[in-house]
């Protein structure tokens, strides 16, 4: 399944559901990002499998805080202590990939497992996973089969901010036509 091409928005929220199978165990997430110029500048979602239902994930980009840039440019530890790296921001996925630290909505190194999805780079895609949950460890875990992906978009036009201006410019003038009405009353 291919992922689209965001083209002429200025800022789109995109909305990515990956399922699949993972050393056989199914998942399922529901990924929301904010995508600007083709990166993924933020993301937040929800993740089932391992056990965990609709668990909180977060995005790690490179501003993220112990982001580990090799081999990056998007790197992190899982709390089993395994390091996924070699991923970055791009969007829509059509290389390395992108990674969530998951059971939490802030990033916090070593303390959560990690889910990535990324391109096998025909078109498909696939999924990995690794950490420790309810004490049970799931050590660098890659998809058995492909991972089905579907993207949904809402995008903010560019000319979006514009005509915010505009109605701001409309709110003035009305309040000066009537803040002069007021005066030769």
């Amino acid at each position: 399944m291919a992922l689209s091409l965001i083209t002429g928005a200025a800022q789109a929220s995109t909305i990515v559901e990956v399922s699949g199978v993972i050393q056989g165990r199914a998942f399922t997430s529901q990924l929301n990002l904010d995508v600007v110029g083709n990166q993924a500048l933020s993301g937040t979602g929800t993740f089932t499998g391992y056990g965990l239902t609709n668990a909180d994930l977060v995005l790690i980009t490179t501003s993220t805080s112990y982001n580990e840039t090799i081999p990056g440019p998007v790197g992190f530890r899982g709390n089993d202590g395994t390091d996924f790296g070699g991923l970055d921001q791009a969007y829509p996925i059509l290389t390395n990939g992108l990674l969530f630290d998951v059971g939490t909505t802030t990033a916090s190194f070593g303390a959560f497992p990690l889910f990535a999805v990324y391109s096998n780079g025909n078109g498909t895609y696939g999924a990995a996973s690794t950490g420790n949950v309810g004490g049970t460890g799931y050590y660098a875990q890659l998809s058995s089969s492909e991972v089905s992906v579907s993207v949904g978009t809402v995008s903010l036009p560019a000319s979006a901010p514009m005509f915010g201006a505009a109605l701001m410019a409309l709110g003035v003038v009305g309040y000066g036509m009537k803040r002069n009405a007021k005066a030769h009353a």
